[in-house]
């Protein structure tokens, strides 16, 4: 069956409220963020025709497997303890923290944070607090090599890669409390299993998540925030607001602590109805937060959901690039701007194929995400459109290629708006694109540009 995924969203919350309560949010199962294939995979389960039965046996199976796990993230501690001594040694006397993403892309930007820009520098001269950018640690094992990228970054700020396991003293804290959150989750599954089927059903299927390495992550990311809040009685915290299930987890424990720190979340790209996290961060937020937003749209939008947060428009760097009067428009050129993913990047790949073979017309320019990992297939296929004179990838900044483009195909993202500036024709690509809807963006594609040539010839 086709899941929906508003509706998955609200029964989450609603569990979350009247049974579990929102520390469940540990387990980032019960927080949908967005409604794409990346957030919502983990769901396949409750999609498929499993009895829930066979789930329950598969869980207590994997007994033997969680406690290896168990062990093998003590093993991992004790072998990487030196992330942990150079964290605590990084973040004595900080002041104001942003919390931003430890993508490659954002490591590699010596000038700036690709999430906060510059606002990190601009706060620390205005105020003279200490102000540290703290960033997510997105690999297992580049720990070293992450560290030294960003040694190439703004040496007046305090830059710190988060570790990747809990220090050797927090694992029994770890497994006593994703214990006690699976036990209390299968007894209210056992007990709600004849009257409400689809409710025990999603009981069931989130009990493994609680032993995930995105659960892990959550708690060593909650655990890191509180001991540099606690140790440095920090004034400020940033977050990003995407909707993430620790997004709520950081701000319910520093408000639940009574630390001494303004909150703010600053919603650093465009919000889409299908940002479930969003939604539901919002109306059950009861504390007076502040919200950073671009514009009055946002403000209003937000309101509906919720009026505690104080909301302040700050907008974003993307409107520092001027229009020049004298554009080139290069003839039907059309940039492609998929997000960093494999699903993503594939359905823009054949998207360009499928135009190519129907039109020739057209110029092609692909603009891989910076944090995009390119597999075989992907190579393959970009191999195989290479061929095409028409067809090359980008290695110019986003500005240049939107300044010479006629049309705009982008995946739920700010470059959308970047181009609306620039006279670019935008079309949003929503997955679940595949073979049918590819075949209709072709021939849009197609319509487009005819259109634009009849009305000139009509016009002249």
């Amino acid at each position: 069956m086709n899941q929906n995924f508003e509706v998955l969203s609200k029964q989450f919350e609603d569990l979350l409220q009247n049974f579990l309560g929102y520390e469940h949010l540990i387990n980032p199962f019960f927080r949908i963020s967005k409604g794409t294939p990346e957030q919502t995979k983990k769901y396949l389960l409750l999609n498929s025709n499993i009895p829930r039965a066979a789930i329950m046996v598969w869980t207590f199976m994997s007994i033997p497997l969680i406690l290896l796990k168990f062990g093998m993230f003590i093993i991992m501690s004790i072998a990487f303890s030196r992330q942990n001594l150079i964290f605590q040694k990084k973040i004595k006397n900080i002041q104001v923290s942003f919390l931003s993403h430890g993508t490659k892309g954002n490591l590699l930007c010596a000038e700036k944070d690709t999430f906060f820009d510059l606002m990190p520098e601009v706060l620390q001269k205005l105020t003279n607090l200490k102000c540290a950018i703290l960033y997510t640690n997105q690999n297992l094992f580049t720990f070293k090599t992450n560290n030294k990228m960003l040694g190439m970054k703004n040496k007046e700020l305090t830059h710190i890669l988060l570790p990747k396991f809990l220090p050797i003293g927090e694992h029994i804290k770890y497994i006593s409390t994703t214990i006690s959150f699976a036990r209390r989750t299968l007894n209210l599954a056992v007990r709600r299993y004849f009257d409400s089927p689809v409710v025990s059903r999603i009981l069931i299927c989130s009990i493994l998540w609680y032993f995930s390495r995105a659960t892990y992550s959550n708690l060593l990311l909650l655990n890191r925030i509180i001991e540099i809040h606690k140790q440095n009685d920090t004034s400020s915290i940033f977050l990003t607001f995407e909707g993430h299930s620790f997004e709520q987890l950081i701000v319910d424990a520093v408000v639940g602590q009574n630390l001494k720190t303004n909150i703010w979340l600053y919603q650093h790209s465009p919000i889409v109805p299908s940002h479930f996290g969003v939604k539901s961060f919002l109306t059950n937020c009861n504390s007076h937060i502040n919200v950073l937003t671009t514009g009055n749209f946002y403000i209003n939008y937000f309101k509906s959901f919720s009026k505690n947060p104080n909301y302040k428009i700050f907008g974003t760097s993307k409107s520092k690039y001027l229009i020049n009067e004298g554009i080139n428009k290069e003839v039907n050129k059309i940039v492609y701007a998929p997000e960093g993913t494999y699903h993503a990047t594939k359905v823009f790949i054949d998207l360009i194929e499928n135009i190519n073979k129907k039109s020739t017309e057209h110029i092609h320019v692909l603009r891989l995400h910076p944090d995009i990992n390119l597999s075989l297939s992907l190579r393959l296929k970009m191999a195989r459109l290479r061929k095409y004179k028409n067809f090359h990838v980008s290695t110019n900044n986003l500005h240049s290629d939107l300044m010479t483009a006629n049309f705009l195909v982008y995946r739920s993202s700010a470059v959308g708006i970047e181009s609306l500036k620039l006279g670019v024709e935008s079309l949003q690509v929503s997955m679940p694109t595949l073979t049918l809807v590819i075949g209709i963006l072709a021939k849009l594609f197609i319509l487009l540009t005819w259109l634009r040539g009849y009305t000139s010839s009509w016009a002249a």
